[in-house]
């Protein structure tokens, strides 16, 4: 009786093993894998030094309060919209509005930090490819697809690398 009592236990036993280092392979896989889209809502932009932080759809006083005074402010026609905006360079950075409204930027310089909310993790220009995200890179760019409630866009952030690996130039745009 006890014989019988110990193999069923020792088989109930190894079944919980199986399932358990099953289960946490398919998670780590998951967790591992390349993220190939991400919520607008996620994506952040601060100064390294900065508390402050700006997301798409943000104003340009909310912009300038995070970011400081731009160098120039200057109109733009938007090719997406078919609407006119208005650009706001900094050293570096291109900030791009429509209705007020943050639509896309460009940012090649390294006083800029690009991130996504939830995980607090930055990239700035003069990163390695080894620093972003699990991002999937083709051709030298981490393309991340972005997605939001309008879905009449196509929307990326892209992030430029050199032939050596590092990262020079991220781009937010809806085409």
């Amino acid at each position: 009786m006890k014989k019988n009592y110990r193999k069923k236990s020792a088989l109930f036993i190894t079944l919980i093993i199986v399932v358990i280092l099953t289960s946490g392979f398919f998670i780590s896989k998951k967790l591992l894998k390349p993220k190939d889209s991400v919520e607008v809502a996620e994506l952040e932009i601060k100064l390294p030094t900065g508390k402050s932080s700006v997301k798409i759809g943000a104003s340009q006083t909310a912009l300038i309060k995070a970011l400081g005074q731009p160098k120039q402010i200057g109109p733009y026609s938007s090719q997406a919209h078919y609407k006119q905006g208005t650009v706001l360079n900094y050293n570096g950075a291109k900030f791009y509005f429509v209705h007020n409204k943050l639509t896309n930027f460009e940012i090649t310089s390294h006083k800029y930090k690009v991130g996504l909310a939830s995980t607090h993790k930055y990239n700035s220009i003069g990163n390695t490819q080894a620093q972003l995200p699990k991002f999937k890179i083709q051709n030298k760019t981490a393309l991340l697809d972005v997605t939001s409630d309008d879905s009449t866009t196509d929307q990326f952030l892209e992030y430029d690398l050199s032939d050596s690996g590092k990262l020079t130039k991220i781009t937010y745009s809806d085409y």
